[in-house]
């Protein structure tokens, strides 16, 4: 959804902005949206525990476990009930009441229904966190430290010579830019990983506004 700073604004002052944040798993989703949601007057949703619900289970570790990774037996099957979830979570949080709601997306919600995504795009300013070059050797790192769901919709390949583990390593690089162009596509502004990271909270909302 289009907006100009000003209707930005308006719509904040009033408690219906519906604002969507999009990108990479562990770039800075959550970290932003918790510091949005605690210092300014945001509601919070984040869809990775109502999936976590839904699947029975009480964290991330637990999600990831389950899910696996695409060379493990049955990871399509799971990979494709995870998508299914993961729609149906994102299409009940897209009917919030809440005031100023702020979804806390998936990186794999440029996934998810074709109803989903065209809900996001009418009713949601939707802003896409970019993986700055410098964040990649850490992206790639946080996935195995800090295991996440991670849907490869075929993009890991083996490669000759490699583990499967070094394989997946391999093969991250071009998940990550096969998801950018749809990351782009989908969002009404883009800011970079490098600028989330500022101390300055009000300099973080401001960097969420419209140019103009």
């Amino acid at each position: 959804m289009k907006l100009d700073r000003a209707e930005f604004d308006r719509r904040y002052a009033a408690g219906n902005l519906k604002l969507a944040l999009i990108g990479m798993s562990n770039i800075g989703k959550s970290y932003s949206g918790m510091r949005l949601a605690t210092q300014f007057d945001f509601s919070l949703i984040e869809v990775d525990r109502l999936i976590w619900d839904a699947l029975g289970e009480t964290d991330m570790d637990a999600f990831a476990a389950w899910q696996g990774q695409p060379y493990s037996a049955g990871y399509a099957e799971r990979e494709r009930q995870s998508m299914a979830m993961e729609s149906d979570a994102t299409q009940k949080s897209l009917t919030t009441t809440a005031r100023n709601p702020l979804l806390d997306t998936t990186g794999s919600v440029i996934y998810t229904d074709a109803a989903v995504l065209d809900q996001i795009r009418k009713d949601w300013f939707t802003v896409y966190i970019e993986a700055a070059p410098e964040h990649l050797d850490r992206l790639k790192s946080q996935y195995f430290a800090q295991p996440k769901p991670l849907a490869w919709q075929e993009h890991y390949q083996k490669r000759d010579g490699l583990s499967e583990t070094e394989s997946l390593l391999a093969s991250y690089p071009d998940l990550l830019a096969a998801r950018a162009d749809d990351y782009r596509a989908l969002a009404d502004l883009t800011i970079s990983s490098v600028d989330i990271l500022t101390d300055d909270a009000d300099a973080l909302f401001a960097l969420i506004k419209p140019a103009v």
